[in-house]
Parts: structure tokens; sequence; C-alpha cells
């Protein structure tokens, strides 16, 4: 089953402290009537060394896509709010944990609205002092940011991504295909589409991105390393949101797609989609 996304405000932004950046910042763009993108980051209210990042991207093709994302997100922050430090540091307990509160979320939100009347994206990573536990649901992406390369450690639940996956296309020419919108899986549609893929990875890496397809359908991943090599670090994630919405990028679809015609094409455009992100950074 494949359902039509588009991407509702709900911002938190937190500067932390002993050099470490951690920062949440989501925009509505320029056409889109409401805000269905959620970005959240904190640090345990306990234990500093413990943060949550999270992204979710409200699916527009569906009413109350903005409930799907807000309910999704708040879920996870009193969640993680109400677990003790020594819990959160167990990685693998904290992995199994998040696949049952996606599970419980998902019920509850078809529970309240019924099958395929709402749904919503996915992006999370856990930090602590032990490694970094992520999740994701959907087309939103993770990245991070290692030895000056920078790297997607999620895969896109979407229609598209099997082209990229099995070197069809590349992956920046995902953005142009039309059918782009469409995903595999999220939360709170329908039980046969809700999965999410977790894992554990070491805390290896200097920055840690997550970011909705309102920022990725815009930006290639080369202009993203850029701005993140560029700026400060309290204004690269503001940068990366505000490039997406207000910049022309001046997008020309490739002559290869052209030639393949794998579907039909259309041409992205700046502050199209509510554009939303998640930072952390321990530089």
């Amino acid at each position: 089953m494949l359902f039509m996304k588009k991407t509702s405000c709900y911002n938190k932004k937190q500067v932390g402290t002993n050099m470490k950046t951690i920062q949440a910042e989501t925009n509505i763009g320029l056409v889109r009537k409401n805000n269905e993108d959620v970005a959240l980051a904190i640090t345990h209210p306990k234990d500093e060394s413990i943060h949550l990042l999270l992204v979710a991207d409200g699916m527009g093709g569906k009413e109350h896509g903005e409930i799907a994302s807000s309910y999704t997100a708040k879920t996870f922050e009193k969640w993680f709010k109400t677990r003790s430090p020594k819990v959160l540091s167990d990685c693998e307990k904290v992995e199994d944990q998040i696949i049952e509160l996606v599970d419980k979320i998902n019920e509850d939100i078809i529970k309240k609205l019924g099958q395929n009347m709402s749904g919503t994206t996915l992006s999370l990573a856990l930090i602590n002092r032990n490694g970094t536990v992520i999740a994701n649901a959907g087309d939103s992406r993770i990245y991070m940011y290692r030895n000056k390369k920078l790297i997607q450690i999620s895969e896109d639940d979407s229609d598209v991504w099997y082209y990229y996956k099995y070197g069809m296309v590349r992956k920046d020419d995902l953005r142009f295909f039309y059918n782009n919108n469409i995903i595999t899986a999220c939360i709170g549609l329908a039980d046969d589409i809700c999965t999410v893929k977790t894992e554990i990875i070491e805390n290896n890496y200097d920055l840690l991105l997550l970011v909705t397809d309102g920022v990725t359908d815009l930006i290639t991943d080369r202009k993203i390393k850029k701005l993140i090599e560029s700026h400060r670090n309290k204004d690269i994630l503001k940068k990366i949101v505000h490039e997406a919405v207000y910049v022309e990028q001046n997008l020309k679809i490739p002559l290869r797609l052209k030639h393949k015609k794998l579907s039909k094409y259309i041409l992205p455009f700046h502050g199209r989609d509510n554009a939303s992100g998640a930072i952390y950074i321990k530089r």
C-alpha cells in the first residue's frame, strides 16, 4: 500500500554547554497553509549527556497529518523525560522500547482517527555515552558528518529509493521524480505499513543531522556538507532550513533522466513544502 504525503508546528531549540550544540528548527515554507512538520531536540533533565533528536513529517495526502506528527513527538518526549538515565544508557533496551512505542503510537492514532486517516514519518536519534540509537520510518533522513564526509545513515522508505539503491539513478536525481512523495512506511495510517528500522551506531561522528524531505528535495548532500563546513555551529541548522525555503537552487532535470524515461519528472522549487531539522554537534 502506497500513500501520498506532503509534509505542525512543534518546535524546540536548545544550545548545549561544554561546546555541544543541540537545536531544532522548522519552517512552514512559502506555499503550505499549515505546518505539519515537527522538530524536537532536547537534553534529559537528569543527565546532560543524554539527548533526543526527532523530526516527524505529517502526511498531507491524508486528513490531520499534523495530529500524527505532533502526537508522535509529544509521546516520545514524555517517554524520554520519564525514563531514568540508567535505562536510556542501555542502547539495546532503548532500541526495543522505541519499536514498542512506535507500535503503540500507531495503534493510538488509528484508534482515535481510523484507518488510512492520518500518518507521519519519523526520524529519531537517542544519544548517550555508550552509543546512538537511530530509528527511521518514511523519507525523512538521518545524516552523520565525520572525517569531513557527510554520510546518510538511514534509508528512505519511498517509492523511488530503489532506483538509487540498485544503481539505476544518482541519489540527487530522486528529487525530480513525480512520485518522489509516495512513501512505503509511516506511523498512524495502517498496521501493515507501520515499520521502523533501528540501528545502534558508535558516537564517532562530529555532527548528527535529521531533516525532513522539505529540505532534501531542494538541497543536495553536497550543498548540506558545504553549509556545515562554512558556518558556525549555532548557525548551521538555521542556514540549512533557510536555504531550502528561501534560496532558488536553479535545479534542472538531468538529460540522463530524460533518456531513461523511468517516470514523469518535475522541478522542485524552494519553499514548496514545510522544511525542518534537528542537529547535534559535538565539536
